[in-house]
């Protein structure tokens, strides 16, 4: 790491990323950027890989607006570099999830910057109020990681279920998502485990919930969201990506419905991979759909080379430093040795694992 730093201080330093910056060769590339979470308190402290603080994004479009960039909207971004009328420095921003704090953290920030975005809403949990259980229940065990509590007792574990360190809460999470799955709770029943949890551990889970942390936007909240500058696309109603063809495609019936429903009437042809999964197969299944570009979290710059199916973008957390931020939407960054994006056979294509993109139960 700190030699990688090390290069692109340099190459800053030198001109580099100034160079790539102006050349043709970037004034034909997009650059995606993917955010998740913008903190409504320590989100980000839980998941700095998830999450970012507000401020971190003014900066960042501080960043892209003194340094002369072009943020499109990504229907409009994408159309341009297959017909090879990209403006110099394109940038489109995309959100993934539709989490509470999109609408009251992220959508003033890209107002203030006057920045269009996408939002690839996933709709199950809109339309049920209820937070996220994988996620929620991992942030409760983090925030009562210093209260000693012991949660055995909340599923009759006869072993200690304590939270203190990083591989105790992983261990007590994995234990408890064990016992809600062999008991085929429902989501009102894994919410009621998720309280119990928050109580033995001291958290408030009553004020979590009443801010929202952790939870999807709900229908009212989507439906004030700006036209001009939030267009809202598909990311699965369950956020999930299931292998049979009817289970897939009904995920997008659903989730096109209700975008539809809280948006109005419309195409809805963009479409993101639910934690970064995606198969082969899916390709026919999505065109069949009507999406005509579906986006992944493997980190590169579009161009019209690109399959439309497997659209690259950079996820921008709390660990890129300002120098890995510009070395990426300068290009320089792109042109940097790098494992193969697609490991690709006959059937599948396989992503790389990546940490930024947790999925959602």
């Amino acid at each position: 790491m700190r030699l990688k730093q090390t290069i692109l201080r340099v190459a800053k330093a030198t001109g580099a990323f100034a160079l790539v910056r102006e050349s043709a060769w970037r004034r034909k590339r997009l650059l995606i950027l993917c955010y998740h979470g913008v903190s409504m308190d320590d989100e980000h402290e839980w998941s700095p890989t998830l999450y970012i603080t507000q401020e971190r994004l003014r900066e960042r479009l501080r960043a892209l607006r003194d340094g002369g960039y072009n943020i499109l909207p990504l229907d409009e971004a994408v159309r341009r570099v297959y017909d090879g009328t990209l403006p110099p420095r394109s940038i489109a921003l995309t959100f993934d999830d539709g989490a509470t704090d999109f609408g009251a953290r992220a959508v003033p920030v890209l107002r203030e910057f006057n920045a269009p975005a996408t939002l690839y809403l996933t709709t199950y949990y809109c339309e049920h109020r209820l937070p996220v259980f994988d996620t929620m229940l991992s942030y409760v065990l983090w925030k009562g990681r210093a209260s000693g509590g012991d949660v055995a007792g909340v599923c009759g574990s006869p072993t200690p279920m304590l939270v203190a360190s990083a591989s105790e809460r992983q261990q007590t999470l994995k234990a408890l998502k064990e016992v809600a799955a062999r008991e085929r709770m429902s989501g009102d029943d894994k919410d009621v485990l998720i309280a119990r949890v928050a109580g033995v551990l001291g958290v408030d889970y009553a004020a979590l919930q009443a801010r929202g942390t952790l939870g999807i936007m709900s229908p009212a909240r989507v439906r004030e969201l700006p036209a001009d500058l939030v267009d809202v696309q598909l990311h699965t109603h369950r956020h999930r990506t299931p292998r049979d063809r009817s289970m897939f495609v009904r995920e997008l019936r659903d989730n096109t419905a209700m975008i539809q429903e809280l948006r109005g009437p419309r195409a809805l042809t963009h479409f993101c991979y639910p934690s970064g999964d995606y198969h082969g197969s899916f390709f026919a299944w999505l065109r069949e759909s009507g999406v005509r570009v579906a986006t992944t979290c493997v980190p590169d710059l579009v161009n019209r080379a690109t399959e439309p199916m497997l659209v690259p973008r950079f996820i921008d957390t709390m660990h890129q430093t300002p120098v890995d931020f510009e070395s990426w939407t300068s290009g320089f960054a792109a042109l940097l040795p790098k494992r193969r994006a697609y490991q690709i056979d006959q059937t599948r294509l396989v992503t790389p694992p990546v940490a930024a993109n947790e999925a959602l139960a």
